[in-house]
């Protein structure tokens, strides 16, 4: 067999798992087929294609222990992105980020897609295409992607809107987000969430970017908007606490790596901002 373009990824639930004298950066660009050898025989084993790479994936159980692998190392995927700064990268580093990004989300999708979801027959991976087969109905299923909007809202002097959730852990504040809804457009969907979670409006909606983010399946779609009238008044069920901050009275943040992070950075490069504030991480 022709190793020259496979390549081997192997998560534990949310961790990517890669040999202990490999660093993390290798690791993302996966592993040399002979790393795969403790795995072969794994049922939760499939390959994803692409022009160049084929890509063996593992999807292992938290509780998953292979003797083989004892000196093998883990780290959270979330600390991955962080420290590699994701949503700042272009060029070949996202080519293989994407990749990496790629094969996790379907190996998450494959594990929670066992059973049709109209007959409740075990589900088979489909040979021409990334999907699951029903064999007794025919019924196929592809990966899901949630898309959810995410939006930076300044007012005129230039301050941003930071609020706390109630999932978040610990005091930290980020932008208003949330998922968009069937019959929604994008911008129908910044509007409704920034009303329902905080009671403002707003205006000058503008597309920044977007960002994989499969914890789980999400794509994440960045705004910027002006806020335009309305006192704050949180829901008090997702949303706990927000505030109108300036770079001095910033509270703590969102990890880089996040797209949350990025529009923040990118508002305080507007003020040049050049040190850290209370907070600041």
């Amino acid at each position: 067999m022709n190793h020259k373009n496979d390549v081997w990824f192997v998560f534990r639930e949310g961790d990517l798992l890669f040999p202990s004298d490999w660093d993390y950066i290798a690791a993302v660009g996966g592993l040399d087929p002979k790393f795969g050898e403790p795995f072969i025989n794994l049922k939760e084993h499939f390959v994803l294609y692409d022009e160049t790479t084929n890509c063996h994936v593992f999807y292992l159980e938290s509780d998953a222990k292979i003797m083989d692998i004892q000196n093998w190392q883990s780290l959270p995927i979330r600390t991955l992105l962080g420290s590699l700064h994701a949503p700042h990268l272009a060029g070949s580093e996202w080519q293989t980020l994407s990749r990496f990004l790629r094969a996790f989300h379907a190996a998450q999708w494959r594990q929670a897609s066992q059973f049709c979801g109209f007959c409740g027959e075990r589900l088979f991976d489909a040979t021409d295409e990334l999907a699951r087969q029903c064999v007794r109905c025919g019924r196929r299923e592809y990966p899901r992607i949630s898309p959810a909007v995410i939006v930076a809202i300044k007012d005129k002097e230039n301050r941003l809107l930071l609020a706390h959730n109630s999932k978040f852990k610990n005091n930290i504040y980020a932008l208003i987000a949330g998922f968009v809804e069937a019959g929604e457009r994008l911008e129908d969907t910044v509007h409704r969430e920034i009303r329902e979670e905080v009671g403002i409006e707003v205006d000058s909606v503008s597309y920044v970017a977007s960002q994989p983010w499969p914890f789980p399946a999400s794509l994440m779609l960045a705004f910027e908007a002006t806020y335009l009238q309305g006192e704050l008044r949180c829901d008090g069920k997702e949303i706990l606490d927000a505030r109108w901050v300036t770079p001095d009275t910033l509270p703590e943040l969102p990890g880089s790596g996040s797209i949350s992070r990025f529009l923040i950075d990118r508002w305080l490069a507007s003020w040049d901002y050049k040190g850290p504030g209370p907070g600041h991480r």
